[in-house]
């Protein structure tokens, strides 16, 4: 795996052209949507002043006769919904509608294909695609629910024996009994990360973000945890780590086992990963799959019109993210004690 000085470097030197150009583009876009917002307000203003000072003024002189008043506001309703039309398409000519509305997927060709490629020219880049339903559930960590799942930018690639799997993932869950005006549980946000192996674990650990009751009780809504049926993960697992424990529980049904596949080198990498993304981590360690979740809520190759270009920090953070996995991969293929040749059920 290229160093994040190589990354930075490629970025520098093959993307700074088309990250200049976009960066034109994107205040070009966000000009125009200002432009639209002030006169989409211009209409509403004038109908307004038509209403202070020619309805209700007409409506007082003219005393009881309000269907004349009805025909005076009908008509001031018409012409504000002419001026809306009129504005729309004086707008929609002007320099910064295309550019607004390509944006996003011109990043997406210019920026993060070719840093797809620059990671590996064999990576499979898929922008509409992400994990399904099945390898959600999969993980074993997540109760089984009717969730809502979106997503985007799949990324299939290889390294070694081991085939992966990288998406952008949004899941949502909309519970039985809710509070009025609330919308969706969000259960999970972030990035989704499947690696299979050619062997298989000996036994199904599960990592989960340890949440103090404060955070419980100052959350808006559910936690990502609530989601989580830690009775059906099997015992509680302290590992050799005090500090991995202060910030991680782990579970799984044979505590030995999962003491071998624990060892220092891989809880230091699983909490220098949590670390630098500050998000909660959720990792399940089923057969002969390993399924990580970052749930830091971000979608690293959108680009929004807010986001300036010049900050290449989401860049950076999705390289060091995408890093810190593969660091996790190659420990766990070390590791020779951990795998058996044969599956298991959860039964």
């Amino acid at each position: 795996m290229k160093t994040l000085a190589e990354f930075n470097t490629f970025v520098d030197q093959q993307l700074d052209a088309q990250l200049q150009q976009l960066e034109q583009q994107r205040k070009a876009g966000q000009a125009w949507v200002r432009r639209m917002r002030v006169l989409g307000i211009v209409p509403v203003i004038i109908f307004f002043i038509f209403l202070m000072w020619v309805v209700i003024p007409r409506q007082e002189s003219s005393g009881t006769n309000s269907l004349s008043a009805f025909l005076v506001l009908g008509a001031g309703v018409i012409l504000t919904l002419g001026l809306s039309f009129a504005f729309r398409r004086y707008m929609a000519k002007q320099k910064g509608m295309q550019e607004m509305v390509d944006y996003k997927q011109d990043f997406k060709n210019k920026v993060i294909q070719p840093i797809v490629r620059f990671m590996d020219p064999a990576f499979t880049y898929q922008p509409l695609n992400h994990a399904s339903y099945e390898e959600f559930i999969e993980s074993g960590l997540f109760a089984r629910k009717e969730y809502n799942i979106t997503g985007n930018d799949q990324v299939f690639g290889k390294t070694g024996d081991l085939n992966f799997q990288w998406c952008d993932l949004k899941v949502t869950h909309m519970p039985v009994v809710t509070l009025r005006g609330l919308g969706p549980d969000v259960v999970f946000e972030g990035t989704y990360f499947v690696a299979q192996f050619p062997r298989y674990f000996n036994t199904p650990v599960y990592i989960v973000p340890r949440v103090t009751m404060m955070e419980n009780l100052t959350s808006a809504g559910q936690t990502d945890t609530d989601y989580i049926e830690t009775w059906n993960l099997g015992k509680k697992v302290t590992t050799a780590d005090a500090a991995f424990n202060k910030v991680f529980m782990a579970y799984a049904k044979d505590a030995d086992e999962a003491q071998q596949l624990l060892t220092l080198p891989l809880l230091e990498k699983i909490a220098r990963l949590q670390e630098r993304s500050q998000a909660p981590l959720f990792i399940s360690f089923y057969n002969n799959r390993i399924y990580i979740g970052i749930s830091h809520g971000e979608d690293y190759f959108e680009a929004g019109l807010q986001d300036s270009l010049t900050d290449r920090r989401t860049l950076t953070n999705f390289y060091m993210d995408f890093t810190g996995l593969l660091e996790i991969l190659d420990d766990l293929r070390q590791n020779g004690s951990i795998w058996t040749s044969v599956a298991f059920s959860r039964s």
